[in-house]
């Protein structure tokens, strides 16, 4: 299959969710690793002063040490909060593309000249289902993708044009456009917090599509063909699709992808500058609260509640100079009021 314009500019969309990813994680990696004898020693820190003031709400924790004590572990749970939801929504969507293939029923042979020519193009298995109302035909499987056609939709189509849509899938079947979309997404959910994951994972969806109409293109020499079959596979009235199956795209990406066809318009497009500084500010946040411990202090604790000094319990550790002075003072004014 062709590699053209939109297929460069596609790998340009996975390599920067890849390098956004990778960056993060090297800097969250870094930050943790010098800054873990002094997340240790926060965390004895604030033992301490949780035994001293005895309650959470309590002035003791409103100082610089409780914040770099507490920011890092913050910052972690963002992060594994976002890694748990990227696992359950990936292990969601392979649940669901599994369920389905598990629905369908694959023709050992389908009899049209059009799926029997373009059988194993491009080491590929294209896979006719019987399906009358399904009028669709799609790309799935990680390891091993595989273009699945319905019945449906080679009826509807012309063989020029059935030509062209399985051209247009066996080009992201080729490509395995299928994996590098789970990885984008997984790596969007991961790090929901950054504008520019969202938009790189939007970017790379179209650049794919854009890039498979180029791909079927350079063999058909005929984009008047899929542009008919994406006019009417748009305007053909059917079922929901099962979630987790891929569909032709919203309507502007269709209205776009014909556009594209008809009359080709390469003009470059810009990376957000709002969502790239939103990302930059988040990013530094999120690296900011993980590496605190790395300028934490050893001194003592700012403030402490002396509520509990008279109780007879002394728990303030005897380094906390103001705890115990605070403590003595009240001591003396109780005995004075005796």
């Amino acid at each position: 299959m062709s590699e053209g314009y939109y297929w460069k500019k596609t790998l340009l969309s996975f390599g920067g969710a890849l390098l956004m990813a990778f960056g993060l994680f090297v800097a969250v990696a870094a930050s943790i690793h010098y800054g873990l004898a002094g997340l240790l020693g926060l965390a004895v820190m604030a033992r301490e002063a949780l035994l001293c003031c005895k309650t959470v709400f309590s002035w003791c924790l409103v100082s610089p040490s409780m914040l770099k004590a507490l920011a890092p572990w913050v910052g972690l749970g963002v992060v594994t909060a976002g890694l748990a939801v990227a696992c359950f929504r990936a292990g969601r969507a392979l649940l669901l593309s599994r369920r389905f293939l598990r629905r369908i029923r694959p023709l050992r042979r389908p009899g049209h000249p059009v799926l029997e020519a373009l059988e194993g193009e491009g080491g590929c298995e294209v896979i006719p289902f019987e399906d009358d109302v399904l009028k669709t035909a799609f790309t799935l499987g990680l390891s091993r993708p595989r273009v699945y056609v319905s019945t449906g939709l080679a009826e509807e189509l012309t063989p020029e044009e059935l030509r062209a849509v399985i051209l247009h899938e066996i080009h992201h079947a080729v490509n395995r456009d299928p994996l590098r979309l789970f990885v984008v997404s997984f790596i969007r959910d991961t790090f929901f917090f950054l504008p520019l994951g969202r938009y790189l994972v939007d970017s790379f969806r179209v650049q794919k599509e854009l890039a498979a109409d180029e791909g079927a293109v350079a063999v058909t020499r005929r984009p008047l063909d899929l542009a008919t079959a994406l006019v009417k596979i748009a305007t053909m009235r059917r079922r929901p699709l099962p979630a987790g199956v891929p569909v032709v795209g919203k309507e502007g990406l269709v209205e776009k992808r014909i556009r594209e066809l008809v009359e080709p318009n390469r003009a470059a497009e810009k990376v957000p500058a709002g969502a790239a500084a939103l990302t930059a500010a988040a990013v530094a946040v999120l690296v900011l609260a993980v590496s605190l411990p790395i300028y934490a202090e050893t001194g003592e604790m700012d403030k402490c509640n002396h509520h509990y000094c008279l109780s007879g319990e002394r728990v303030c550790p005897s380094d906390m100079k103001d705890c115990r002075r605070a403590c003595e003072l009240m001591e003396r004014e109780s005995m004075g009021r005796g």
